[in-house]
């Protein structure tokens, strides 16, 4: 008796959940699209990640004149791994989860202003693959804007959003014989 009361209910609910956004046939999804070069640069230029980055610099330094080897050796490894993938990211297409880590709570307000169900590099073109272009609203400006950058390095993420970035590979085996 209570299984044929519960029945009408569960087709109530299936079809709640046929007519909930994104599940009806057709139903445009908004994705948020980030250059993500850009996003690498104004990350990696706020003064707390230069200011970390001197700091592991000045210890390095002082690791040599200790004469502690190994953790100078260490620090020097970890600072150019750093550099390469600060690197990949700024000038090619590399992901940047720790700059969206870092973002993490102005991208919260972003997708709730913005309406987007996702984020995504504008470069990875395997997630957009299904996406029309009119679906793709641009959140760059929006995730770095509230970042304390300067003038100067403002001027160079608007240049650097009008050059086409590397492809990785190539990045990649440039970085490999030392340059980038």
């Amino acid at each position: 008796m209570r299984t044929l009361a519960l029945l009408p209910l569960a087709r109530i609910a299936g079809l709640l959940a046929l007519c909930s956004p994104g599940a009806v046939a057709g139903a445009a999804e908004r994705v948020g699209v980030y250059d993500s070069r850009v996003v690498a640069y104004a990350c990696f230029n706020t003064p707390e990640n230069l200011a970390a980055t001197r700091a592991r610099v000045t210890e390095a330094k002082a690791a040599q004149e200790r004469g502690e080897t190994d953790r100078a050796r260490s620090l020097e490894r970890q600072i150019k791994a750093d550099q390469k993938r600060v690197h990949l990211q700024v000038f090619s297409t590399a992901p940047v989860p720790e700059a969206l880590a870092q973002l993490a709570p102005r991208l919260e307000v972003v997708r709730r202003e913005t309406g987007v169900s996702r984020v995504v590099s504008k470069w990875d073109d395997d997630a957009l693959r299904n996406v029309p272009a009119a679906d793709r609203i641009d959140i760059t400006d929006a995730l770095v804007r509230d970042l304390p950058l300067n003038d100067k390095q403002r001027a160079t993420m608007r240049e650097l959003a009008t050059k086409k970035p590397l492809p990785l590979w190539l990045a990649k085996l440039v970085t490999l014989f030392g340059g980038l």
